[in-house]
């Protein structure tokens, strides 16, 4: 069987909601909180992108889904590849430490009204903070990839990741 012309619609809904998720959470990241802050809308935010990114992942091996975007270099197929991946690991990293965070400074809890938010974010925030700088830096490869793709190769590669008949 053919492989589609472009990704499936709900992964399509899945990828732009990933992006909205992520530079959401990200920008709005703020160490401080209590009540209704940026550090509640980051969690929620952070909360919504772990449950797209886990059915992102399952869709993932269950759906069909256009052939790889060949570069016409291995070298640059592979960076591709890696940076895929690279992608979800990093954004579950920062997830799990931001996780923690919450747990430790009891912030589930501050952000359900049930308790209220204590201790330092220390540490384990910077490590949070440097996997969002490292996402950062994955996006804007992925996002200069697409381009040369579609500027440069003129593969219309793009179109794969938009609405459209497959």
């Amino acid at each position: 069987m053919k492989n589609p012309e472009r990704y499936n619609p709900i992964m399509v809904v899945l990828h732009w909601l990933t992006v909205l998720l992520i530079l959401g959470a990200g920008f709005l990241a703020d160490n401080e909180g209590g009540g209704s802050s940026p550090i509640d809308i980051h969690m929620i935010l952070g909360a919504l992108l772990l449950v797209v990114l886990v059915l992102r992942l399952v869709l993932r091996f269950v759906t069909r889904r256009p052939a790889w975007a060949d570069t016409g270099n291995a070298v640059l197929n592979r960076l591709g590849e890696l940076v895929h991946w690279g992608l979800y690991a990093v954004a579950f990293f920062i997830l799990g430490m931001g996780g923690w965070i919450a747990y430790n400074r009891n912030l589930f809890a501050a952000v359900t009204g049930s308790g209220t938010a204590g201790g330092r974010v220390g540490f384990t925030g910077e490590i949070h903070s440097f996997g969002w700088s490292l996402a950062v830096l994955l996006i804007l490869g992925h996002v200069g990839a697409a381009f040369y793709h579609q500027f440069v190769i003129k593969d219309n590669l793009i179109a794969r990741m938009w609405f459209g008949k497959a």
